[in-house]
């Protein structure tokens, strides 16, 4: 008996020991841990990170978020989403999904969808910056118990900032315009070249895909519910834009 229960705890440190956990941005590029993230700006279009968490092992994880630091901010006017839950703010320390609720659960050698993984700073501070948002992705077993390497990433906002090369390129590029996210029964979109659009909920269920022609265009949206949906529009050179929609 007690040889099966050392084999057993054998086994489980060995499971624990292969699950690792690493981030990509919405179009597959790595993420590195401890990576800082700069934005001078707090236009929507530009400043949402997008993201998705990757099991790079064959097991099944649990994942749970940390706010383990901010800067010169309170956590107000920081948009932070995950599973199909969206805050308006977050605040220090504590913990996404909450321990009391079922953590994020990946498969082995899967990824969540970046559909509602995002978070976006829109307070423009008070004179101090930079505003940084550091989060701590981790892996729990059944009992909430942290273990393996955590992966770290911090959001920042300093309007000061001269981005590089890369990030002014990808701050300057905007192949369409949103009019609005807060629509009744259309979503207009104005694109400077053919588009193509993909709509889900927050469950991540694609309810419209379609494309659209340079210029003016509407997406009818009149036969869904009152909600939040997620729209994510694509050009011929594979760029993408993501915005959330809250329908009235």
């Amino acid at each position: 008996m007690e040889k099966i229960i050392i084999i057993l705890i054998c086994f489980f440190l060995s499971f624990l020991s292969k699950a690792q956990i690493l981030l990509a941005k919405d179009d597959g590029a790595p993420i590195n841990n401890g990576q800082v993230f700069t934005y001078n700006t707090t236009d929507e279009n530009i400043a949402t990170l997008h993201y998705k968490i990757v099991n790079t092992s064959s097991n099944p994880i649990k994942v749970r978020i940390k706010v383990t630091n901010i800067q010169n901010a309170t956590g107000s006017s920081f948009q932070f989403c995950y599973l199909t839950t969206c805050l308006p703010s977050v605040v220090v320390n504590d913990i996404y999904p909450g321990n009391s609720n079922s953590p994020i659960n990946i498969d082995g050698y899967s990824e969540t969808s970046s559909i509602g993984y995002n978070m976006w700073n829109s307070n423009t501070g008070s004179g101090t910056f930079p505003i940084d948002y550091t989060l701590k992705y981790y892996l729990v077993d059944t009992f909430n118990n942290e273990y393996g390497t955590p992966f770290i990433i911090t959001y920042r906002y300093d309007p000061n900032a001269v981005l590089g090369t890369n990030e002014i390129k990808s701050a300057q590029h905007s192949f369409a315009e949103i009019q609005t996210t807060v629509i009744k029964n259309n979503v207009k979109i104005t694109s400077k070249e053919n588009i193509s659009y993909n709509l889900h909920n927050t469950e991540g269920r694609l309810l419209f895909t379609g494309n659209l022609k340079k210029g003016e265009s509407t997406i009818d949206t009149s036969t869904l519910n009152s909600g939040v949906y997620l729209l994510h529009l694509k050009d011929s050179k594979g760029n993408s834009l993501s915005k959330k929609i809250i329908k009235e």
